[in-house]
């Protein structure tokens, strides 16, 4: 079953002939959030957030879903970026020979085979690309509704953050996606499922051991989806630096998000 699980609305004026607008549409294995953004004053405008119960496969019923109960779908905008929010990525050289198939092989090495699943490569440096799946359903049913839209990762925007020595933590519900950098280069990219908050502080403090990185003189960087991360994000703020929470900017839609909402809320989805 599906169900709207948050949504606010700010003032949204793009037009046919003045569209201001960008839809980031942020979609994970069982939730799609529609985020806006005003291209002119950089405020984000609006956000719907939608899911599906964890016993549901397939995406038809949500997409269904979402054209009786979203306002956003209907909408002018200038761009539309599709975000893939899933595990199946990896950050790897880039070849040669532009061969989908070869990076397509990469990422089945490291994830395992998966049908109906279409092969996406997004460049980060001349050296490197960022490589990942989306499922051909999920793709088709998204261009159907929103034909222009382009697919990228959610580890893409995290890549382009301009702090040279960090570990950075995107918690959502149900996974958190982990970037380490060191000396302005990526270390590690990776996403890891949400356990218990021993398990939480072991992955990541093993994942900076696992790369020779000392958390003494490097910063922990926090975007967190809900306020209930906080327990063990406390307990790894003494193993770094420092420690930096974003929150939601003050402009937009923020102060109506923090009326319902931990001011920690939501903050992953509005990196872009």
């Amino acid at each position: 079953m599906a169900q709207k699980k948050f949504s606010v609305y700010g003032k949204l004026v793009s037009t046919a002939n003045s569209k201001v607008e960008n839809l980031y549409l942020v979609v994970d294995h069982r939730s799609i959030v529609f985020v806006v953004k005003n291209t002119k004053t950089n405020e984000f405008v609006a956000l719907e957030h939608f899911e599906i119960s964890p016993d549901q496969t397939g995406w038809n019923q949500l997409i269904g879903f979402l054209q009786n109960n979203s306002i956003l779908i209907h909408g002018i905008f200038d761009k539309i970026h599709f975000v893939m929010n899933g595990p199946r990525m990896l950050m790897t050289k880039v070849h040669e020979a532009a061969d989908t198939l070869q990076y397509a092989h990469e990422l089945q090495f490291i994830f395992g085979s998966k049908q109906d699943e279409e092969v996406y490569i997004s460049p980060i440096d001349a050296q490197h690309n960022l490589v990942y799946g989306v499922p051909d359903e999920l793709s088709s049913l998204l261009i159907r509704t929103f034909p222009t839209g382009k697919w990228e990762h959610y580890a893409h925007f995290l890549l382009q953050g301009k702090n040279s020595n960090k570990v950075q933590v995107a918690v959502f519900e149900t996974q958190m996606i982990l970037h380490i950098k060191e000396n302005g280069k990526t270390k590690l990219l990776n996403a890891y499922a949400l356990g218990g908050d021993d398990q939480n502080i072991f992955t990541i403090l093993n994942a900076c051991i696992q790369t020779g990185v000392d958390t003494n003189i490097v910063h922990l960087v926090v975007d967190a989806y809900q306020n209930n991360t906080a327990d063990f994000i406390n307990s790894l703020i003494p193993y770094f630096m420092s420690t930096a929470m974003n929150q939601i900017d003050k402009l937009g839609i923020a102060s109506t998000i923090h009326k319902e909402h931990a001011q920690l809320s939501y903050a992953p989805y509005f990196i872009f």
